[in-house]
Formats: structure tokens, sequence, C-alpha cells
């Protein structure tokens, strides 16, 4: 590794060369954190530690990967590398091993949040409460918030019903939920002290990136790791702290530094992304916290332009006022990639996105429907989870009559009650019920067809190296393309959705032939298909305008910036009102926004809105007057830029040139 002085500034150098004790190292926006982290690990190891003695812990599989790569370049291949892991993926490794003692199945399913959903689904409808008090995705949110942050205590009663059964039947399903990747090694530690004892000795040092993000059963988690030797580093910045709605919280600082006392602090302030006008801006914002660590972001990128404010008289004039200086930018040589919008609530991207499709605009949202979301890919997936672990039963409930084979409702509600009235694994009540006869000689020659199916596919699912040819021979001998033609009558829809079938079976066999995969079985692809949807950001390299909420944007970077929606109501949301100590934490996602900025920042907002058929009157947010007026260069109507005019006009040439170009190529 060359010298470390000329490749790191002192704040940074000195947060990499500290090897033993606990080191706070708080990283502003853009002062370069990665690169704190991966040549740490890198400076470890050249100072003899052993590479597998090193764990670094991050929040997306996207992070943890150009960790890797990162420190792959500083120090080249390694036998036994460091583990670089997100949480989840740390707890799923710790639970392969050791999850037996808390009396799962070695072989256990992970939920994902739709099948958790679905779950809570069966539960109200069991406990016969009313569906439209009882919203499965505020239940679920509620669930999560509590096992977050070890908390047991339920408001109400009947709230309290179906955490306590909704724990029984995971565990009856030999199933875990993303929180128990986290909850249940804590339980493992507590219960079994040598447990604690064997990951302590296995990593002797530890780094957590994004630390603001973490949850205090995360903290705990990492915590009881890390306390027999204490050589911990956490990188993270209290000023983007932005999720205390999913469980991040905001005093894991603290505890850090009363836990681990003495804890070596230091700040990285210089920013290698945004121009001076940009940090200024952010600082002016931020310093009206008053919960927060001192720091000033400062650069030698140069001043660059003011911020652009403008002021729409309504939604359709901000959209356009954003399309015609995408356009502008786009003719002056920027590429569409180079642009990200942003915005507090998913819905405000509706006008952006028909403004930018009249004009032919490529743009993605970020957050949109993802590949594993597909209904056909769930389909697959369940099939195949349901040949991992008979016992899944909201697998099993998704699969049973799917295509239709004769078992309704009826039937399958009558083998859930016996199932959880008998505390008998579901498959093993189907058999029950057909030895049985329980329904009649109707219905039980379709559930004999179904377990034969099943276990035919069992046997050939767990040869080596044969998940998808399996799942292949399985899609055709259930016919489901006949079953999508029949629901979906439209051939292109059959077609695409067919072909996302077959990519899933190439992704599979690509897995499978993997020679970086020592032994690729059925369990740990399907683990790792659910943790990737968890954990996995869009990460999609097309040139295209990237449109996102403010939460997605966090850890992105665009040389153009737009934030669409700067008015009260939005930036603060309305209910920061209503909850004490949440206006510091919306002024937070203004900063994160801001700082999203690399060259140009433009901020907008209608003066009105349109709710429910009423026209709201809008005021832009308190947060503009925290930036001084020097910085910020207001702008006019969207028409009253002839540069804009002319560009928008060479657009539609170009649009008009294409389409006579191919009206000219195509037969007649």
């Amino acid at each position: 590794m060359q010298n470390l002085h000329n490749l790191l500034n002192k704040e940074q150098f000195l947060s990499v060369t500290r090897q033993k004790g606990t080191s706070l190292i708080i990283a502003g926006a853009g002062s370069g954190k990665t690169r704190v982290i991966t040549y740490k690990i890198a400076y470890l190891i050249e100072k003899g530690v052993a590479p597998h003695k090193i764990l670094a812990v991050t929040f997306t599989n996207k992070a943890a990967r150009e960790m890797g790569q990162r420190v792959t370049e500083l120090i080249g291949r390694m036998k036994d590398p460091p583990m670089i892991s997100t949480f989840h993926s740390l707890g799923l490794y710790i639970l392969k091993t050791e999850i037996q003692k808390l009396g799962y199945g070695r072989k256990f399913s992970i939920y994902d949040d739709k099948d958790c959903q679905k779950l809570l689904k069966d539960i109200i409808y069991e406990l016969k409460l009313p569906e439209d008090l009882y919203d499965v995705y505020e239940i679920s949110f509620k669930i999560s918030l509590m096992k977050m942050n070890l908390k047991t205590e339920v408001l109400d009663e009947n709230l309290k019903k179906i955490y306590v059964k909704y724990e029984e039947y995971l565990k009856l399903h030999n199933a875990v939920d993303f929180d128990d990747l986290i909850k249940l090694p804590l339980e493992l530690f507590d219960s079994f002290p040598e447990v604690l004892q064997k990951y302590q000795k296995k990593w002797e040092y530890i780094l957590i990136d994004e630390y603001q993000d973490a949850s205090f059963m995360q903290y705990q988690f990492i915590k009881k790791i890390a306390m027999s030797h204490k050589n911990l580093s956490v990188v993270g910045d209290d000023d983007q702290s932005i999720y205390s709605w999913r469980g991040a919280n905001s005093n894991i600082f603290t505890m850090l530094e009363r836990d681990f006392d003495p804890v070596y602090e230091v700040r990285l302030e210089q920013n290698y992304r945004s121009t001076t006008t940009i940090l200024e801006a952010a600082n002016s914002i931020i310093k009206n916290n008053s919960s927060r660590k001192e720091k000033k972001l400062w650069t030698d990128r140069g001043v660059g332009d003011k911020i652009g404010f403008y002021e729409a008289e309504n939604e359709e004039e901000e959209a356009a006022f954003i399309r015609d200086q995408t356009i502008r930018y786009i003719n002056e040589g920027y590429k569409y990639k180079d642009i990200g919008i942003l915005f507090r609530m998913n819905s405000q991207s509706r006008p952006i996105e028909e403004s930018f499709r009249e004009y032919d605009i490529p743009y993605k949202v970020v957050g949109s429907r993802k590949f594993f979301d597909r209904p056909e890919i769930r389909d697959a997936l369940s099939y195949l989870r349901f040949l991992a672990n008979t016992d899944d039963e909201v697998a099993l409930h998704r699969i049973i009559n799917n295509p239709k084979r004769g078992i309704g409702n009826t039937t399958i509600q009558a083998l859930m009650e016996f199932s959880k009235e008998y505390k008998c694994p579901i498959f093993a009540s189907i058999k029950t019920f057909i030895e049985n006869n329980t329904l009649g000689n109707k219905t039980t020659p379709y559930l004999e067809d179904f377990v034969k199916l099943i276990e035919k596919y069992r046997e050939m699912v767990f040869k080596p190296k044969n998940i998808a040819k399996t799942l292949n021979k399985l899609i055709e001998e259930i016919d489901y393309q006949s079953k999508l033609l029949m629901e979906v009558k439209n051939l292109k829809k059959v077609v695409q959705r067919m072909n996302n079938i077959n990519q899933l079976v190439q992704s599979i066999s690509r897995y499978e032939f993997n020679p970086d995969n020592f032994d690729p079985n059925l369990f740990e692809y399907l683990q790792r298909v659910t943790l990737m949807q968890k954990d996995d950001d869009d990460n999609d390299k097309d040139n295209q305008v990237n449109m996102m909420s403010i939460h997605s944007s966090k850890g992105l970077e665009f040389k153009i910036v737009f934030i669409a929606g700067v008015e009260e109501g939005l930036i603060p949301h309305a209910k920061s009102a209503e909850e004490n100590g949440n206006e510091e934490e919306e002024r937070r996602l203004f900063y994160v926004a801001v700082t999203r900025a690399r060259e140009k920042l433009f901020l907008s907002y209608p003066k009105t809105r349109v709710k429910f058929y009423e026209t709201l009157h809008k005021t832009s947010s308190p947060f503009m007057k925290e930036i001084p007026e020097n910085l910020i260069v207001k702008l006019g109507d969207a028409n009253d830029d002839d540069s804009a005019d002319e560009n928008i006009f060479s657009n539609l040439l170009k649009r008009l040139n294409k389409k006579n170009e191919a009206s000219a190529v195509a037969p007649s």
C-alpha cells in the first residue's frame, strides 16, 4: 500500500491509523467515509492482523460489495478475507450454525415483508378482528419497531394477541422475519454465553459504516460482540440520521461514548463532492438543530453556481420547469443519469413523470416494483420455498391452488385450522387429511396429486446443481403459462411474465455454476434472494434521469439535483409538527437532499396544489429562510428563458426527425 499521507487528508489519516480501542468517526456528507473504512481494513492487515479476524458491517449489499472490491484493489485477493456484510447477513451467518439451540429447524425460511403481512392477515381473520380497524401494513410496522427496539409492551390488548400469535406461528412454520435475524442472535448470546464467546474470539476488529442508521437492537448486537476487546470503529454522521420511523436510534452516539469509554473521536469535515455554495447552504440549514455534534463542511472545489429557486403557480408548472431545465442541461452536454429529482412523497412524481413522458425524456423512479416483487416470480419462489421447507405455511397458501387444482378456500382454511389447533406442520396435516379422507372423495384426490407433485420435485431439487432444472420442469408440469393466459388474457403480457420466470431460472443456474459458490444449495439460494430484496439498492446503470424520494437518495450523488415541493407541509412534513423532535429529523432530511448535489442545485414548489379535488394554497418551506439570500437566485416562469425555449424546440425537432427516420425505413 502506498504512503497513506499522500492518499488521505489529516483527519482521514488519524482515523485509519488508530489501531486499538474504540473510535467514533463523525463523517460529514461527501467526506470520504468509505475510503476511511476500506483503508483502515487494509492498514490493519498490513500491520499483521489476520484478515479473517476483521468484521465490517454496513446496511446494503451494494455498499458491502463495493467495500469488498475496494479492499481487494488495495491489498489483492486473500485466501481467508475479512467478513464484509450487512447486519442481516451477519445475523443469518450466525443463525445458520446456531438456530437449532433456540428450537428451530436448521432448514428455516426467511419471510419477507409480504409474507409477514399475509401471516398477519390470517391471524386477524383467526382472531375475528375487524380488518378495517387492523391494517396489516401498520401492524407489521409496529411489530417491527417493537422488535428493533427490544420493547414488548403494547398498549392495545388485541395488538398484543396478534403479536403473540405472530411469533408463535413463525416458529411453527420454522420461519423467521428480517428483524429476527438480529433479535434471535441476541437471544442466543444471552442464553448461551459460549456462543457469544465464540464470535467474540472470531472477530477481534469490528468496523461499522453508516452508524447513524443503526437501531437500538443492532447496536446491542455489535456491542455484545465487541465488548470483550473494544476494538470498534464506527463511521457515521448524526446530521444524516433520517430513519427513526424504521427504528434508527439517534441516541446510539451517546450510548457508544457511555458503554465504550474512552472513545477516540475525529471529525471528517472536508467535502469532496459539492461546491462551496451548496455546502454553505447545507451548513446554514443544519446548524439550526440543537441535538447534534458540531461540524462545518468545507471544500476546495470552488464556489460554483448559485442555488436556483423557482415558485410555480401549480404542480404542472413546477414539473414543466424541471423538465425544461433538464432539456437545457442535456443539450449542454450533461447525461440523463447526471440528474436527480428528489421529493418528500412518492406521489409527487406523477406530474413530473407525465411531463417527461410527453417530451420522451428517459427516466426511472427508484423504488418502483422490483423484479422479485412481481407475482409470477413470487409464485415460482414460493414453490421453491415449500420444496425447501414443508412447514412454510405462507408459501403453501400461495401455491396449493396455484394454478387452480380443485383445492378451494374452505379446504385451505380447514387445513390451516387443523395445523394450528394441533400444532402440526402443514404438510403433515395434508397427509393426515388424505389418510383419514377428512374432506371426502371429491377433494382428497386433489390433495393426493399435490402431495405427489411436491414429493417428486423435493426428490429432484436436492440433487447437486439441479435447482434451475427442477424449477423449469415444475413450471412446465403445472402448465403455468396456461394459467397466465386464463388470468391475464393478454398474450404480450403473458410472454413478458414467462420471460421473467426464464430470467429467474437463468439466474439460479448462474448461482449454481458459479465457481465462487462453495456449496450451492436451495436453502442458501432462497436466503440469499430474500436478503437481497431487503438490503439491496436499486442499481440500474442505464442513462436515465433518476426520480426518487429523499430517503431513497441517501448515499447517492448527482451533478444536478432538483428538490421538488420545498413547501410547508412537505418539507418539513405536516406530521412533524405533531411529533416532538421530528422537526429536527425533517431538517436533517432536507440537509441530506441538499448535499446530494455536486454542481447545481434547484429548489422549487407550487403555490397551489390540488388534493382530493380541493385547491390548497402553499407557501415555501420555513427551511428556505435558513439559507442565506446571497446563495440563492430566484428564477422566473418556465417560459421566460429564451434559451430554454430554444432547447425545447431543438428537442422537439430531434424527436420529429427520429420519427421521420423510423417511418422512412419501416416496411410499407
